[in-house]
């Protein structure tokens, strides 16, 4: 298996040790750090010594959610997940909004690898409960959102895609959901993120949520074969 490189950016190390202890010894992630500042991080990421970041939000200084958000600011160089004993949709908002692909769960184990090799694909990484309370409190202010971003430029299909990521799938998920190949969503997401002017899946999601594209959990079944599932 191809390894995933892991910066941890704690200055207390707190959180290295924590991921150490429950990642396999011999499997595919290796941690790198960690290390105190974004500083430190950018650094690492622009000499490409890591694939993902994880940033710790339980800092002593409080300044969790800027160090994403520089990190994330710096242009194309790592994708950034948060963790923290705090759970919540707030919490994870607050993440999502400065620039996270998601948060690693609060009970950490050998599922740990997935969510890096998920994160490391451009998905995004929540965990269930999160992500369906997340979703229930965008939906009930969606009548605050300006509804724009371009999701009227979106074709039907390409708003299930959208609608079907929103709901945490992943793109094998979503393939199989409709009855497509994996390479057909990838073709299908390019074009959704072309049009909504946007670089990733996440940036995607965000816009989805915002626009009340996102009725549906993961507690409810990604639907099965449609009248479009011809498409290959």
């Amino acid at each position: 298996m191809s390894r995933i490189r892991v910066l941890v950016v704690d200055p207390d190390a707190d959180l290295e040790r924590d991921l150490a202890g429950a990642l396999p010894r011999r499997g595919p992630v290796s941690l790198i750090g960690p290390v105190a500042d974004e500083m430190a991080a950018i650094d690492s990421l622009s000499k490409e010594l890591a694939d993902l970041v994880v940033v710790d939000l339980d800092r002593a200084d409080g300044r969790g959610f800027d160090v994403i958000g520089a990190i994330a600011k710096a242009g194309g160089l790592g994708r950034v997940l948060a963790a923290s004993d705090r759970g919540g949709p707030e919490v994870a908002a607050d993440a999502l909004s400065a620039g996270a692909c998601g948060m690693l769960p609060m009970v950490r184990d050998t599922s740990l690898v997935e969510a890096f090799r998920r994160a490391l694909a451009g998905e995004l990484v929540l965990p269930a409960d999160d992500l369906s309370r997340l979703v229930d409190r965008l939906t009930a202010q969606k009548g605050e959102a300006r509804r724009s971003d371009g999701v009227d430029r979106l074709t039907p299909r390409e708003r299930e895609i959208l609608r079907t990521l929103a709901a945490g799938a992943s793109t094998v998920e979503v393939a199989e959901a409709f009855g497509i190949s994996p390479l057909t969503v990838q073709s299908h997401v390019k074009n959704i993120l072309a049009k909504l002017g946007v670089h990733s899946k996440v940036e995607a999601v965000r816009i989805a949520w915002r626009n009340g594209l996102a009725e549906t959990t993961t507690a409810t079944p990604l639907p099965r074969r449609t009248a479009l599932s011809h498409e290959r």
